[in-house]
């Protein structure tokens, strides 16, 4: 690989992240999935008792994602929007869903649950495409 001229996309990468994050407080909102993937881990939403952590933790790890995510585009050198979205499906199948599912199995953790996370987490790699995708379409539009 040569990475001579190597310009990496920065502003891809961090509205990408903060994108997945957002659809994830979208996500678990009581009114979109939240309440079913509480009540599919047996609890109530009374029982629920949010703290910061998860939630700081959550933004670095989708930033660290996206950061992943716009590496192995540039290192790809993946320009095309059906390139883009093919890296989000392989990425979430090979290396998201799986330890997802066999986590799941070897802690008890709800099926349904998994389902709500799982989706959530290929939602979140579509969305890194499709900022790639738009992003790269602005940057044309402009010049």
């Amino acid at each position: 690989m040569d990475f001579s001229g190597f310009a990496f996309p920065i502003v891809e990468t961090v509205v990408s992240g903060m994108a997945a994050f957002l659809l994830g407080l979208l996500w678990y909102h009581p009114k979109v999935l939240g309440k079913k993937w509480v009540e599919a881990r047996g609890k109530g939403l009374g029982e629920m008792h949010p703290t910061p952590l998860p939630i700081v933790v959550s933004f670095m790890l989708w930033m660290m994602a996206a950061f992943f995510f716009s590496f192995f585009v540039v290192a790809m050198d993946i320009h095309s929007a059906p390139g883009l979205i093919s890296l989000a499906c392989l990425l979430w199948v090979a290396f998201a869903m799986p330890p997802t599912i066999m986590g799941a199995f070897y802690t008890g953790y709800p099926l349904n649950a998994v389902a709500i996370d799982s989706a959530y987490q290929l939602g979140g790699y579509y969305l890194f495409a499709v900022t790639h995708i738009v992003m790269a379409d602005l940057l044309k539009a402009a010049t």
